[in-house]
């Protein structure tokens, strides 16, 4: 898996350099990358690295990424998500920062809490040596159901019944946090099975 990330490693490297510059900035890595570092198989390297951010964090992030910015900080809407996104080129790849992120879909509203999840549910990855906070995989599986991504949601799915005690309790608590409609919660119960 990390054979796939190698490209991207001289990047995540400086933005995890830059950003402990601002002790109190709290962020994750998500997306491809994301699950790479979580050794999901995506079958493929990523395109580029997502940035996960809340809102109180946009302009502090935006400072200290400046050198590579190819925009600003802006909201962008679409039919089912909402974010503040900024664009970067860093080490020759393109980075999104996503802050304040919202998606609608399945009758459902989930909202993105990188500080709640960093405090409550942080596990780091390790790489070249560096502690990187990864987004945990219970928001990667809810996203990707929300977008209807299988071929997302099944291999994380996989690894998430694989290690239970890793996964499970961040997955019920941002079920209990966030506003799901009634199809959405069919397909979980299809899905998951709680008892076991």
């Amino acid at each position: 898996m990390m054979k796939l990330l190698e490209p991207l490693l001289p990047s995540i490297s400086t933005i995890h350099t830059r950003l402990q510059q601002a002790h109190n900035v709290q962020w994750l890595i998500g997306g491809s990358c994301g699950l790479l570092l979580h050794n999901v198989d995506i079958g493929r390297t990523p395109r580029d690295l997502d940035i996960y951010i809340d809102l109180k964090d946009v302009h502090t992030v935006h400072m200290l990424l400046e050198p590579y910015a190819t925009d600003r900080p802006e909201l962008s809407e679409t039919s089912i998500y909402a974010s503040i996104l900024s664009h970067y080129n860093i080490e020759g790849h393109l980075v999104e920062v996503v802050g304040d992120f919202k998606v609608k879909a399945l009758d459902s509203m989930y909202q993105v809490e990188v500080s709640y999840l960093r405090e409550n549910f942080y596990s780091p990855a390790y790489v070249e040596g560096q502690e990187v906070p990864r987004m945990p995989l219970a928001h990667e599986f809810l996203f990707n159901v929300l977008r209807n991504r299988p071929d997302r949601y099944e291999p994380i799915l996989r690894t998430m019944k694989a290690y239970p005690e890793q996964h499970m309790k961040a997955l019920r608590e941002l079920i209990n946090r966030n506003q799901w409609g009634h199809e959405f919660q069919e397909k979980m119960n299809e899905m998951l099975d709680w008892n076991r």
